[in-house]
Parts: structure tokens; sequence; C-alpha cells
């Protein structure tokens, strides 16, 4: 970065964030009233906007969580390195209150659909659950309080965090920095069993009758891609504003690619972990859910070709992509594969959700495409402008982080 040595370092996001926060409202608000007229006029009781909603919530339900992971983690470990782009984190983990809000319309459904075209089959009235715990488990009323309770929990942790990093930079308490690093383990455990949570309701029962004990690890997996790729993107955007142009170097994209490597790998072991294990138990509650979504080379469907691309651009192309140390500290270079994998991020969840929607039949009609990006640009515009709020509301970086001066200095070995 020394392109950038003589340049002033530039930490405040309020002179650049007013356009850009008033943009993104007015994309959100229009992209989701878009999506409940598009709903309404398709004609098959909000079936696609559901179908559409849920892939793009969960999505942005990822970086949410993901940075939350991020900034725990970061605590827990007392890393250095990662000081001058937490914050980064940190905005988009205090976004949890508002996708709780975001969340309503899937919860709101599951209390009153009960007809064929039910978003989760076991709300409809007749379904037979007769499976002891899981029966249970999946009622209404128990879902939803589930799902309170966990936006609860990780918003009062997401904004005890945040408010607490701004506090440092005013008071400059090195006592913050302790108690946010004692309570960080304890944090992350809360973290793993509600976000394992969340995955089981929110996607998994979409097929009340299969099951993985893995599955919130796969979701977390893409969590943790997420954030790792909007956290490069975010960085990049923000240098190209003359910002962070000295607090974020070459050394810390260089650790940030390492980690998008290493969860890009983390997630594909996870993929093929959970398939191998069920194929070789052969269990019909297990491989059905695969053949529906086109993993069966004996009765294979229209989302075999999905799977293929899921599994190439997903793993098989980015592992070499990232491999090398030259891709990781060129940042031009891990732009791209941060683009690449925030988008794989939502093809996975569609893989996951179409197909308990559409039956192993794979519609791409103009109606079904205008779903999904007037969702993807309305649940992204509310995101994105409560982050930049957030951002706009204190230094972009951590001004007075006790290990601050290690971040500056910091160089990969």
């Amino acid at each position: 970065m020394s392109e950038h040595s003589a340049a002033p370092e530039r930490l405040s996001l309020r002179e650049h964030v007013g356009g850009l926060y008033t943009g993104a409202q007015v994309v959100g608000i229009l992209g989701l009233v878009v999506a409940v007229l598009l709903g309404y006029f398709a004609g098959n009781e909000f079936h696609t906007f559901f179908n559409s909603y849920l892939i793009g919530f969960m999505f942005y339900m990822a970086i949410a969580l993901g940075g939350l992971f991020f900034v725990l983690v970061q605590h827990a470990t007392k890393a250095a390195w990662s000081v001058n782009v937490r914050r980064i984190a940190e905005w988009y983990a205090s976004t949890v209150p508002v996708m709780a809000v975001l969340g309503v319309p899937i919860l709101v459904a599951v209390l009153s659909e009960h007809g064929p075209n039910a978003l989760y089959p076991w709300t409809r009235i007749g379904w037979n659950l007769d499976r002891g715990f899981k029966g249970w488990w999946l009622s209404p009323g128990f879902f939803v309080g589930r799902a309170i309770f966990n936006f609860i929990v990780w918003s009062i942790i997401a904004l005890w965090y945040w408010k607490q990093s701004v506090k440092q930079d005013e008071s400059g308490d090195i006592n913050i920095t302790r108690r946010m690093q004692f309570r960080a383990p304890v944090c992350l455990i809360i973290f793993g069993l509600t976000l394992t949570c969340m995955a089981w309701d929110w996607l998994m029962s979409l097929d009340p009758i299969w099951y993985s004990t893995i599955f919130g690890v796969y979701y977390f997996a893409g969590c943790a891609l997420a954030i790792f790729a909007s956290i490069i993107l975010t960085a990049r955007f923000l240098q190209s504003r003359g910002l962070l142009l000295r607090s974020v170097t070459t050394e810390h994209y260089h650790d940030l690619g390492k980690f998008l490597f290493a969860f890009t790998f983390f997630w594909g072991y996870i993929a093929f972990s959970q398939f191998m294990l069920q194929w070789y138990g052969n269990i019909p509650d297990e491989t059905e859910w695969f053949k529906a979504h086109g993993a069966s080379t004996v009765v294979p469907n229209a989302f075999s070709v999905v799977l293929i691309i899921l599994l190439f651009g997903h793993f098989l192309f980015p592992f070499p992509g990232l491999l090398s140390r030259h891709v990781k500290r060129n940042p031009k270079g891990l732009l791209f594969w941060a683009f690449w994998m925030l988008a794989f991020c939502w093809f996975d969840l569609y893989w996951i959700v179409a197909p308990e929607f559409d039956q192993g039949n794979l519609h791409i009609s103009p109606l079904d495409i205008a779903e999904h990006v007037s969702i993807f640009l309305g649940i992204g515009g509310i995101f994105l402008s409560v982050a930049m709020r957030r951002a706009a509301q204190a230094s972009i970086r951590a001004m007075r982080d006790p290990r601050l001066d290690d971040s500056l200095a910091y160089e990969n070995l």
C-alpha cells in the first residue's frame, strides 16, 4: 500500500454517507413494494414471494450473523491483526434488530398459512407429524417463540459489543477490552447454539422429514464466507473513497483472503461430509432430500444442473483460485473472489430452498427472476442503509483499542 503513504488518513464516513444512505433506503422500500405486488399478481397465494423472500432474508442474515461471529472470535482470541477491520463486522452485526423486523413476514406466514401453498409443510391442516420430539418442536407457536428469543439474544450481544467499542474510542479504557474478551467465549457458545437452532428451523424444516446433525455447521460455513467476503468488499469500497488508506494494508487483505480460502475449503468439507454420510447410511428419510435437490444419478432432475454449478462455483473453482499467496495479497484479485463467493452464498441458499417449493421442477420464468431481484434489492437496501447509518455514527476503525499499534504495524510471516 505504499502508493497511499502520503495520503492523509480519513476515518469518518459522515460526509460520504448521506446520498448513499438515502439511495439504499429508497431502493430497499421500492424493492419490497415491487416484490409484494409481484407476489400478489402471481396468483399463487404468494407462493413465489415467500420462496424468494426466505432466500433473500437468510442471505443477509448470514452476513449479519457472520459479522457477529467475527467480532466475538477476534475478542475471544485477543487478535491484534483485525483491529483495523473489526468495526466493519460490527456494523453488519448491529443490523440484527432490523433483520428481526424483516423476518416478521416469515413468522406471520408460519402462524397464519395452513393451505396447500403454506411456506412450511408442517403448518398445513391435516399434516401428520406424529414423530415424538420433532412433532412437538415443529409447532407454529414454539417456532415463533424460538425465533424471537434468538433475535433478542443476538441483538443484545451485537449492540453491546458495538456500544463498548465506540465507548472505548472516547475513554480509551483498557478495561472495556478486558470485559469484551471475558464475555466473548460464553457469547460464542450461545451464538453457536442459537445459529444452529435457526438453521434447523428456517431452512431444514422446509422438509420436516429430512434431518442432518451438521446442517447448522453447514449454514455457519456460509455465514463465515459471507462476512469475510463482505469485509473485503467494504474495505475496498472505503479505500476507493479515500478512507482507511493507511489502516488497512496488503497484510490485512492477506489474512482476510486466508480466511476466505479456509472457509471455502471448510464449506466443501462439510457439504461433502453431510452428503457422504447420508448416502452411505441410505435411509429414505435422508436420501429423499438429496434426490429432490438433484443429487441422484439414478433419477436426476432439473436441480442436478444447479447442484453441478454449485459444486464448481462454490468449491472447485475458488479453491485453486484463492490458493496462491499472490492472489490474497492482490486487493483487486481478492475483490473478484469476494464478489464470486458472496454470489455463490446466495446461490447455495437457492439450492437449499427452491426445490422444496418447485418439487424438482426448475422454474426460471421472468416473474421468478423479477421476484428474486426485487427482494434481493429490497432487503439489501434496508440492510445496507442500517449498516451505513451505524458507520456514520463513529470512526470507521477503532481509535483507542490497546492493540491498535500492533494492527497498524502488522506483517504476515
